[in-house]
């Protein structure tokens, strides 16, 4: 007969060797995770670089017809870097340039938003081969809407973070004239490009004085563009209080009438189909008349924006001038196993 407290004793024991095996259990438990969060850390930051430094395979994937109805190739590996065309500044959609340079730490806008539409498919099945949960978060720098796209990590364990400072163009590529000469000269400005004002004699003279500024551009418009784009002026909000004037008119059209720029948002094409209807471009002129104290305040560029994106952008309230701007924003990753 055993007595009791060798009866004890082993129990003792085994209790011990259980509480051990358990320790020992958790402790490989928390090797084979850090082993799998440093995995995990390494293809996160691996993906970062990809998506921010490559356009993608095909380099114009967002134009895949299938991404508008949800169907979405597996062939395509997305990225979001810029690949921009060199076009000649007021010469724009006569598509004859075909040079491309890829724009390192750069997003572009439209690759975004296509990206945003069919998240699952091409980040978390194409790009992760479906073994990761993943969000992907843009926070600017400037007064624009966040975007936020991909699983809620916020129940997740794990999860990591990657985050990088980089430049998204937004609708800028859509700008035919940014008439930013102001804020690159400031009280400096000089008036350089030629002003039909200056030399016909039947208009008035459009030369600086000691109280406004004259810019004056001259730009080509297609008539074939009209049945694709939409063209308008946009300011920013500041334009209201900047006490400027403009004309708009054509080689067959000038004028001397000038009207108060107020409006946020002006539509051009109405005005330039009047010029079209037996010619296939028309040279346009646009003038502005700025008071020295308010050129701070005029902030202008003039847009052509595709008619399949133009119902879309005006819903989600992104005809505005901040929007036509290049800026820096926040990328941030964010990635756990399933």
């Amino acid at each position: 007969m055993y007595s009791s407290e060798l009866i004890l004793s082993l129990i003792l024991i085994i209790f011990i060797i259980g509480i051990m095996a358990n320790i020992t259990d958790s402790v490989n438990e928390k090797v084979l995770s850090q082993e799998e969060l440093s995995s995990l850390e390494a293809i996160s930051i691996e993906s970062v670089d990809y998506l921010l430094n490559n356009p993608g395979s095909p380099m114009n994937w967002e134009e895949d017809e299938g991404l508008n109805n949800g169907i979405v190739s597996r062939r395509i590996i997305p990225g979001l870097a810029i690949n921009k065309k060199s076009v000649e500044n007021g010469f724009f959609y006569e598509e004859s340039s075909s040079d491309e340079e890829i724009i390192p730490n750069s997003i572009s806008y439209i690759k975004l938003l296509k990206l945003q539409s069919n998240y699952d498919d091409l980040i978390n099945r194409n790009l992760f081969n479906s073994t990761l949960k993943s969000s992907i978060t843009i926070y600017p720098h400037s007064d624009i809407d966040i975007i936020a796209m991909g699983d809620d990590l916020e129940s997740s364990s794990d999860v990591v973070a990657i985050n990088r400072t980089v430049r998204c163009d937004y609708l800028s590529n859509f700008v035919i004239y940014r008439f930013n000469d102001f804020e690159l000269y400031g009280e400096n400005y000089k008036k350089t490009e030629l002003c039909n004002h200056d030399s016909n004699v039947n208009l008035s003279n459009h030369s600086n004085d000691r109280r406004y500024f004259w810019l004056c551009k001259n730009f080509r418009i297609y008539r074939s563009s009209l049945n694709n784009y939409n063209y308008y002026l946009i300011s920013d909000s500041s334009i209201r209080h900047a006490n400027s004037y403009y004309i708009l008119e054509s080689l067959n059209r000038t004028r001397d009438d000038m009207e108060r720029l107020n409006d946020e948002v002006i539509e051009l094409n109405p005005f330039f189909a009047e010029d079209m209807v037996n010619s296939s471009n028309e040279i346009y002129s646009i003038h502005f008349k700025v008071p020295h104290d308010d050129i701070d305040d005029f902030k202008t560029v003039m847009v052509a924006i595709h008619k399949n994106m133009t119902d879309e952008i005006v819903s989600n309230n992104q005809l505005r001038y901040d929007y036509f701007n290049s800026g820096e924003v926040d990328f941030v990753l964010k990635t756990a196993y399933r």
